[in-house]
């Protein structure tokens, strides 16, 4: 990943993501609203302990403050927690990923398939309907043992 932005910037956008005001965050996080905006405006950096007292505030990690890639990691497993997905082994985390690359690739390959010809017809959507269906159907097939056995 690479994050252009200041932590500055990217405290100001998670804050307001929040719905949350300056003043929000001040009473939230006990942390003086003159100091949120000097950290907001790029003039001091946060120490660690509050550092860890914003992202406790905001209800996101330390990371996501940072820009740190885990970031995105603590996102999609946060996705998958709040849709009810629990990961109990590494061999159910070992499929999971697996399965999470297989579809990304397929439909890596079907946005590519799709710029490369121009004119389509209805056979070759269908196709490629197709063919995504058939790849997901095998890359879900590891699933339905998974969530077998983790009943």
């Amino acid at each position: 990943m690479n994050d252009e932005r200041t932590f500055g910037q990217r405290l100001r956008e998670t804050r307001m993501g929040a719905g949350y005001s300056q003043s929000d965050l001040e009473e939230i996080s006990g942390i003086p609203k003159a100091r949120l905006s000097r950290y907001e405006n790029g003039h001091v950096a946060p120490s660690i302990q509050t550092l860890e007292r914003l992202a406790r505030a905001l209800r996101v990690s330390e990371a996501a403050l940072l820009g740190d890639e885990r970031a995105i990691l603590e996102d999609f497993f946060n996705v998958l927690h709040e849709r009810g997905v629990r990961i109990e082994s590494t061999d159910q985390a070992r499929t999971l990923a697996n399965a999470v690359a297989d579809m990304y690739f397929a439909m890596q390959r079907a946005a590519e398939a799709q710029g490369l010809t121009g004119e389509r017809d209805e056979r070759d959507e269908r196709d490629e309907r197709d063919e995504r269906d058939g790849a997901l159907s095998s890359t879900i097939a590891p699933f339905r043992d998974w969530a077998g056995a983790a009943d």
